[in-house]
């Protein structure tokens, strides 16, 4: 195994032989031996690296163990319609984006899964498998993201939706849902997800903290550059929300954020974002990521960005939960301490239920801390010989999405 070492760090990493890094401090002796599982170094892992159609994954004959409980509040037949609208999202980009093919050598080169072509506007999403959940749809509206083709051109394409979901019994209550799929393409993958500089998440109303540059710019980001939460430029996914609720404002109903990985990051700012800027334009907000990545991010000399940026969304988002796969290394990254030797480093932790950004004195413990819900899933059913989407731990069809149908009729 090989060793990060610095006598000046409050902490090493070692990665050992079944590719897990593990988290070592040295002096202040507060700490404590705590092992994460993190990400490939070489880029997230992608949602999806098909170019067409939706994949048929192999269903596992040996599944996952259920928790005994979830938290309280949480609901687990919403995290199952959730985890399907996830799937729409990734589907939807699959659907209307194609790919060049993937390089297996080298994911992030430059001819390899980047943006070939985009199909003409609308790109409706496929709802079939989320209204068979009890749910008619009211109505829809499909968000979009500027990003950069294999020719370096500007081009956009679908990034998730927001559906207005009617329940078709008594039981369930309307919901506004907002979908955002995961990584895509090369872009996402080495332009925004390693994008680790931190970047100020804030309104007209205040500085809510410090956050991951990459998820800020892609959600600010618009037809003309990038702008931010007072200076919403068109095309961007911060102007369209803002123009959604505006425009659709009730008081009576309640919303529900999610995304997959890249779309996990996106759903944090996102929900921040609405309850914060538009509290009065809706009764509830709920956030349920599956895989995210950590998203508060802030430099070491200055630390109070990730504390603040944390405490607010708390304050203001505490209906929140993630959902990890621990065998799944994408929740682990940015690691706590990016990169894990000084003199340059970013503090990183996610929103809550983050032990090792607790350990190393980043974040403090909270009332959240609960609203995790893990399990263990290897996805050895899907092979090299699976549809490419279907592959690994962080899988949203074969690993994330079966374990909450699980849970749901668990819990039911």
């Amino acid at each position: 195994m090989g060793v990060f070492s610095n006598e000046n760090a409050p902490a090493l990493l070692f990665r050992d032989t079944s590719n897990r890094e593990m988290l070592y401090t040295v002096p202040p002796p507060s700490y404590s031996l705590q092992e994460v599982t993190l990400m490939s170094t070489t880029a997230y892992a992608p949602s999806s690296l098909s170019s067409k159609g939706k994949a048929t994954c192999q269903v596992s004959t040996n599944p996952p163990a259920l928790p005994q409980s979830v938290p309280a509040g949480f609901d687990a037949q919403l995290a199952y319609v959730l985890g399907l609208c996830c799937n729409a999202a990734n589907d939807q980009y699959s659907d209307y984006v194609t790919n060049t093919p993937a390089d297996p050598k080298n994911l992030l080169g430059p001819k390899s899964w980047q943006i070939q072509s985009v199909a003409p506007t609308p790109w409706d999403p496929d709802f079939s498998q989320i209204v068979a959940q009890g749910y008619t749809l009211k109505s829809h509206t499909n968000l979009s993201v500027y990003e950069t083709d294999i020719n370096g051109n500007s081009v956009q394409i679908p990034a998730g939706f927001i559906a207005q979901l009617e329940p078709t019994g008594t039981q369930k209550s309307s919901i506004i849902v907002v979908a955002f799929h995961g990584t895509q393409n090369s872009y996402e993958g080495g332009k925004i997800d390693i994008d680790v500089i931190p970047a100020t998440f804030g309104g007209l109303l205040g500085n809510l903290g410090s956050v991951h540059g990459g998820f800020y710019k892609q959600y600010t980001t618009g037809s003309n550059g990038q702008g931010n939460l007072i200076d919403r430029v068109d095309g961007s996914l911060a102007q369209q929300i803002y123009q959604y609720f505006k425009e659709n404002e009730d008081p009576t109903i309640s919303v529900k954020v999610t995304g997959h990985s890249l779309g996990g990051a996106l759903a944090t700012l996102c929900a921040l974002d609405i309850a914060f800027n538009f509290e009065s334009k809706f009764d509830a907000i709920s956030m349920y990521s599956l895989a995210s990545p950590r998203v508060a991010d802030s430099w070491a000399s200055d630390p109070s960005g990730v504390s603040t940026l944390v405490s607010n969304y708390q304050e203001y988002v505490p209906d929140s939960y993630r959902i990890v796969n621990t065998l799944d290394s994408v929740p682990g990254r940015p690691s706590a301490l990016t990169p894990p030797w000084p003199p340059v480093q970013n503090y990183c932790a996610h929103v809550f239920a983050d032990d090792v950004a607790i350990q190393l004195g980043i974040v403090n413990p909270s009332a959240l801390y609960k609203n995790l819900i893990s399990f263990s899933d290897a996805n050895s059913q899907n092979g090299t010989d699976s549809p490419p989407e279907c592959q690994g731990a962080h899988s949203c069809p074969a690993v994330y999405v079966p374990f909450l149908k699980r849970l749901a009729a668990q819990f039911a």
